[in-house]
């Protein structure tokens, strides 16, 4: 039977021959196939001729895989990027880009640091997911480490400390300052403001002015700023208000030859009646820091002593022309005056003689004085608005040449004051609206974005810094005490 089918498949038609493969056909027809063999045997002989035997398939099925296999890597390998790694002597890193192209599939490459990866990847997720806390303090800490920042900077970047405390942490030609409520927007006034000033030790500002008689005490703290007080003197416009040294009292003065003290520990007003002798006004005057005397300006270039303890009068200095301004040192041991002639005048307070003078460079007539609280600066501003700058070297020469002459104002400098870690000098003009400038004392250069014409100042009779310069403050011609943070 297996013959005649044999037979047969030989007697097929052409299409099923041309279907059996040459080589088997080969095999086929070399088959040993006798008459005496057993049907085991000719199922063995068939199976080796077709399949190549039990041995055989094993090798040829294995063989078969492994060229599947090797495609298959071939083919990964020719799609897949290129293994990043990073090692201590790479310089960069390969990044495969898919082309365009899609047909072609081919992957151009760039190559780009690792420092840029980095960040781009860093960019990715915080796009995505957001930074975490942990990852955000570990990232700072590693760029820090990056930029090989020392321990300060470091404490710098964790707090925002005190960034005026030194000339480093006040750039120059760039002040941040927030605009706050009044200080005085509880009771507000719709005259002019002819006294601004904080306390030396609380966080309390005072406000007087002329036409309404009344003297108000603020407590400063940037938001509400809630009144503490308000005391009304009758028939005594206050021209100046002045915290007394140890700030527990407060001194007013008037156009008449008189003077009141408001006692703020009892609540109660004293009225100092004028000094015999004395005739004229006792408007203007300036206290000492030490707390020992209060300087009242008079006519004729006299400058009035009086006790700041017994309200006495001690004695009266002269210079030459009107006396227009004086200022004291920081420890009170020295006063100097500024007047009309253009002099400056050194007075030692324990004598109370001259014990120098000088010429203010280029002015024709004095208007204003300040000097700094470290006593490094004096300043001196004139009727030309010109507000020259001097160093100490100003007690020992005659004819000092100024550090810088500061030309912002064009009306005469009507006040001025440092603050008090000597890093800004504020300056101004009631002549003329916004006719405020703050110079940057480190780098002798006035602030650009100062004032901001958003902020409305109008005319500004006074000026002053807070305890550590936390806030500034600003009484204008509208009763109003602007305060900057």
């Amino acid at each position: 039977m297996l013959r005649r089918g044999l037979r047969r498949a030989e007697k097929g038609s052409t299409t099923e021959k041309q279907n059996i493969p040459l080589t088997k056909r080969k095999k086929l027809e070399a088959l040993p196939l006798g008459d005496n063999l057993e049907k085991d045997d000719v199922e063995k002989v068939l199976e080796k001729a077709v399949l190549g035997g039990e041995e055989e398939l094993v090798d040829n099925l294995e063989e078969v895989t492994a060229k599947k296999r090797r495609s298959k890597k071939k083919t990964a390998a020719k799609f897949a990027p290129d293994a990043a790694w990073e090692d201590e002597d790479d310089q960069h890193i390969l990044i495969d880009v898919p082309s365009k192209d899609a047909k072609k599939k081919v992957c151009d490459k760039k190559t780009v640091s690792g420092e840029t990866y980095t960040t781009e990847l860093r960019n990715q997720f915080e796009k995505v997911c957001g930074a975490p806390s942990w990852a955000r303090m570990r990232w700072e800490k590693e760029d820090s480490e990056n930029e090989d920042s020392d321990t300060e900077a470091s404490e710098l970047l964790r707090s925002t400390g005190n960034y005026l405390t030194t000339s480093e942490s006040l750039p120059r030609s760039f002040i941040q300052m927030k605009r706050c409520p009044d200080a005085n927007k509880e009771s507000p006034t719709n005259c002019k403001l002819r006294s601004v000033e904080f306390h030396p030790t609380a966080q309390v500002l005072l406000a007087a002015g002329a036409a309404n008689q009344t003297l108000s005490l603020f407590q400063v703290d940037g938001r509400q700023n809630p009144k503490i007080q308000s005391i009304y003197l009758q028939k005594f416009p206050i021209f100046k208000a002045h915290f007394s040294a140890d700030g527990r009292e407060v001194i007013m003065s008037s156009k008449y030859h008189s003077f009141q003290c408001y006692d703020m520990v009892e609540g109660k007003i004293v009225k100092v009646p004028h000094v015999k002798g004395l005739e004229e006004s006792m408007s203007k005057f300036a206290v000492s820091p030490d707390g020992r005397f209060l300087a009242f300006l008079g006519q004729y270039g006299n400058i009035h002593l009086v006790s700041a303890k017994t309200k006495e009068w001690m004695t009266t200095l002269k210079m030459n022309g009107e006396v227009n301004d004086v200022a004291f040192s920081h420890d009170g041991s020295r006063m100097l005056s500024y007047g009309s002639d253009g002099e400056v005048y050194v007075w030692d307070m324990s004598t109370r003689d001259c014990v120098h003078r000088f010429i203010d460079d280029g002015c024709v007539k004095g208007t204003t004085l300040a000097m700094s609280q470290d006593g490094r600066y004096v300043a001196a501003g004139s009727d030309s608005g010109v507000v020259n700058i001097y160093d100490d070297t100003c007690m020992t020469s005659h004819s000092p040449t100024p550090l810088k002459a500061v030309m912002n104002l064009t009306t005469p400098c009507t006040s001025m004051v440092f603050n008090s870690t000597t890093e800004i000098l504020a300056i101004a003009s009631n002549h003329t609206e916004n006719a405020v400038k703050m110079v940057h004392l480190a780098s002798m250069s006035v602030f650009s974005n100062f004032p901001e014409k958003k902020f409305g100042i109008r005319e500004p009779y006074c000026l002053d810094f807070s305890l550590n310069s936390g806030y500034f403050t600003i009484g204008n011609c509208r009763g109003h005490a602007l305060l900057y943070r």
